[in-house]
This record gives structure tokens, C-alpha cells and sequence, in this order.
């Protein structure tokens, strides 16, 4: 398929370099727009899932650790919890809660609490005290304020 237009004067021109940057515009167009619309869906998104973080605190606990030379671990954590609860509903869970803790820390040898495998030990012991002891709370994430080994 040809596609010529014929001039007054009777030469033959060809429609095809038209039709290609016709079809370049369109094509970017879309591109742009495409873009555009994600981009804007990704920042409200975003923004809404920042905007849908609660967080509960517990206070900083003191626990023993196992092993002979008796040493001590401070933690603080941050709760992620669901939107809709609460900051403060962790709070009458506390007591019950340190308790757990300090039976499974003094199982857990100093040794074991180093690097990232020590941070990730700490996070699912308190993620399994929290599950435990306070399942009125959904805990999402646990996050670790500070972790001092002493």
C-alpha cells in the first residue's frame, strides 16, 4: 500500500514521512502521559501509606542475659500497629510483656546479639512476646530505638 498524493501539477508525493512523525507524536504523547498519571498514583499512594503509620513506644527495658558473666541488655522498641489503634494501647501490656522478655533474654547468650542477626533475634522475640501477650494489638513492624549491650 502506497501512500502518494498527486499535485496539481501532476508529481507524485509521498505521505509516509507525515505519517511516521504523526505517529512519533502520538507515541510520545502517550509516553508522557503514562508517566505522568503513574507518577502522581505513586506519590498518593505513598503519601497515604506514610500518612497510615502508628506507632506505640515502650519504654526502655533493663533485661539479664544468659550465660556466666551476667551481662545486661537495654531496649527501647517501636511498635508499628495498625492505623486506627491506639498509640498508647501497649502501655497497659507493658508489665506482662517485660516479663516475657526477660524469660526468653536470659536463654539468649551475649554472644548472639551481635550484628544484624543480634537486631533480627531481639525484633522476633518481641514480635512473639507481642503476639502472645498483647494479641489486641496487630503489631505490623517492630523497630529497634536502641539496643545496648552492657
Amino acid at each position: 500500500m502506497r501512500f502518494l498524493l498527486r499535485r496539481s501539477d501532476g508529481e507524485s508525493v509521498s505521505l509516509m514521512p507525515v505519517l511516521v512523525a504523526v505517529f512519533l507524536v502520538l507515541l510520545a504523547a502517550l509516553g508522557t502521559w503514562t508517566v505522568v498519571s503513574g507518577t502522581s498514583g505513586t506519590r498518593s499512594a505513598g503519601g497515604d501509606r506514610k500518612a497510615q503509620k502508628t506507632y506505640a513506644s515502650l519504654p526502655t527495658m533493663t533485661f539479664t542475659l544468659g550465660g556466666s558473666d551476667a551481662r545486661l541488655v537495654d531496649i527501647r522498641v517501636l511498635l508499628e500497629i495498625e492505623p486506627t489503634a491506639d498509640p498508647n494501647s501497649a502501655m497497659p501490656f507493658v508489665p506482662r510483656i517485660a516479663d516475657q522478655m526477660a524469660d526468653r533474654l536470659r536463654q539468649i547468650e551475649p554472644g548472639q546479639l551481635s550484628g544484624a542477626e543480634g537486631a533480627n533475634l531481639i525484633k522476633s522475640t518481641v514480635a512473639s512476646v507481642m503476639k502472645r501477650e498483647a494479641q489486641a494489638i496487630r503489631v505490623r513492624e517492630v523497630l529497634l530505638e536502641r539496643m545496648v549491650v552492657r
